[in-house]
């Protein structure tokens, strides 16, 4: 057969005799993509329906439905105070992600330094809440003797009670921002630099003002800003582990926060109607706050390049010497409490009671502590911590990869929006709503003090969130294409599993390694679901951490090392795949 353009170009196609047998073929149905997504909804009831259990609690009493558990709850006074707190955690949460934005746009006007550091100041962030207590709990110990800050306020004068009443707010801000300030400073700096160009340089050509430059950017960096937002109100309102290991026993009611106090409303009370109306406050509270900074997640801006090495950055001008110098600073500020810990955790457990860690001590750097800890069962911990996260992180990505066909069909606005609403509640829902009842019907089911309950309770709860990523970067990228056909026959159509894995892998692949290593760090360092669901069988780290820190004063080398052995996997991970995976994977479906 030849073909002959316009211009007499003559093409010509030898064609060969057809073989074989005509093959019937038919559109695939849309029901077994459907049925793929069943293991997701599975989990999601399994979230669900706990959920409702804590609302009937928190209502019904004596075969009626009442409002006394709410009110009880809402006219006590310690309750009271824990909600004022949480409150006043969420404003301190949203004051950090203005100092991040800030920090972002100072960053960028010396680029190759800001972006060498980032890595250290994202350290923090593969931390567990645990251990950077404890490291800021060694920072401010009253005792000039072990105390780094309270030795150097001894120098001028006599040191304050930094871990007392007034000062131990302080103390727990500066952990929570340690831990948060670089994750929001990394995001903030992706969405600037997606920021096109042409954009700033036609509005210097108007004549437009730094201040009308500056609400431009924050304009087009809307969609991040409000995840940062988000991500550090639920962290703030969650606020439990952080404030249990930095705050003595006496201290504790006066920086008692909902998540703390529900928490001992569990242990105090002889009925569950109380914790449960305290839990579907906190809930509220935080749905609210979802719903709210939704709309501006979900406007979509383009999507930033895979950022280069940084060593290949582009210089953005002259490196000024107070821009290194500024940068060390900060670096070497924020490695400061991993020093304090390591040191620590390199000394005998006697010298590490008695002597801050800047004294080599009696016996110089030892490995007792390390050896303390082994001998006490550590590594059993290690490995069963190993073993969950690594199961539910495995299983999160199945059950996210078979619900992505179900995710993709097309669906009306309406329900679209639904969907989404639905699965940002749930993303949002702090443990409180769904721990005692799951915990009761693993009870009764005998499994407690096994690995499955865990692995399974931390797959339910991070799926919501997983799906939210991938769905907008699936949609995002389908959105780019110059001809869109309806995604789910882009993923699926008429092809295989394999070829389906690889169109899901070349427009998501970052969204889902940034789903799998979230996942992986949240297991690894998570507390309140292995306080409440774990048993013998199964004690994470975290709760062998927190069972040192009962007696802070004379374990602090056991507590250092236990948390340094913590920290250890986490960050590593954390660290590898930060910049070329999580950054484009977290604001992927934001920015394009």
């Amino acid at each position: 057969m030849a073909v002959e353009s316009h211009r007499g170009l003559r093409l010509e196609v030898t064609s060969r005799p057809m073989s074989g047998r005509l093959v019937p073929g038919r559109p695939p149905r849309k029901i077994g993509r459907y049925l793929l997504g069943l293991p997701a909804a599975t989990l999601v009831l399994l979230l669900v329906t706990p959920m409702l259990r804590t609302l009937v609690w928190a209502f019904r009493e004596d075969g009626s439905w009442t409002l006394r558990h709410l009110v009880g709850v809402l006219a006590d006074g310690a309750t009271q105070r824990a909600l004022l707190h949480t409150l006043a955690w969420v404003g301190i949460a949203a004051g950090l992600v203005v100092v991040s934005f800030l920090l972002a746009l100072a960053s960028l006007r010396f680029e190759r330094w800001g972006t060498a550091f980032m890595g250290v100041l994202v350290l923090p962030f593969g931390i567990s809440a645990l251990t950077s207590g404890a490291a800021f709990r060694l920072l401010y110990d009253p005792t000039p003797e072990r105390g780094t800050v309270s030795a150097l306020a001894a120098l001028v004068g006599e040191s304050p009670v930094w871990l007392g009443p007034g000062l131990i707010w302080f103390v727990l801000v500066s952990a929570f921002a340690w831990t948060w300030l670089g994750f929001a400073v990394s995001l903030f700096r992706a969405g600037l630099r997606a920021i096109p160009e042409d954009v700033e340089r036609v509005g210097q050509a108007h004549g437009a003002s730094w201040f009308q430059l500056l609400r431009i950017r924050i304009r087009l960096v809307l969609p991040v800003g409000a995840l940062i937002l988000l991500t550090l109100v639920v962290a703030a309102a969650r606020l439990f582990d952080l404030i249990l290991i930095v705050t003595p026993g006496p201290m504790r009611q006066e920086v008692d926060t909902a998540a703390v106090h529900w928490w001992r409303l569990t242990v105090q009370s002889p009925e569950p109607g109380r914790p449960a109306a305290l839990a579907v406050v906190l809930f509220c509270l935080l749905g609210c706050c979802a719903l709210l900074l939704s709309h501006a997640i979900g406007r979509r801006r383009r999507m930033p390049r895979t950022p280069r090495p940084w060593w290949r950055e582009r210089r953005s001008g002259h490196v000024r010497w107070w821009h290194v110098l500024l940068g060390v600073g900060v670096a070497a500020m924020w490695v400061f409490p991993v020093l304090v810990l390591v040191t620590t955790a390199l000394q005998t457990p006697e010298d590490a009671g008695a002597r801050g860690w800047w004294t080599v001590g009696q016996s110089g750097l030892s490995l007792a502590s390390f050896r303390q800890i082994i001998d006490g069962g550590l590594l059993n911990s290690l490995w069963s911590t190993l073993v969950v996260a690594l199961g539910a992180t495995s299983l999160l990505v199945v059950i996210a990869l078979l619900a992505t066909p179900a995710l993709s069909l097309r669906v009306p606005d309406w329900a679209g929006r639904l969907v989404v609403a639905v699965l940002t509640m749930l993303a949002v829902a702090p443990v409180q709503m769904y721990a005692i009842p799951l915990r009761d019907a693993f009870t009764s089911l005998g499994v407690v003090g096994s690995r499955l309950p865990l692995i399974v309770v931390h797959v339910a709860a991070g799926l919501p969130l997983a799906v939210l990523i991938l769905r907008a970067a699936l949609l995002s990228s389908h959105r780019l294409s110059s001809h869109r056909p309806a995604l789910d026959d882009v993923l699926l159509g008429q092809t295989g599993p394999l070829t389906a894995l690889r169109r899901l892998w070349d427009r998501a692949g970052a969204a889902l390694v940034a789903v799998a290593v979230m996942e992986f760090v949240q297991v690894w360092n998570d507390f309140i679901v292995s306080l409440f669901i774990s048993g013998p069988g199964s004690s994470p780290l975290t709760i062998v951490l927190w069972g040192e820190a009962r007696q802070f004063a004379t374990s602090a080398g056991t507590i250092a090392a236990s948390a340094v052995l913590a920290a250890l996997v986490p960050v590593v991970v954390l660290l590898l795949v930060w910049r070329r995976w999580m950054v484009p994977g977290l604001t992927g479906g934001l920015l394009r």
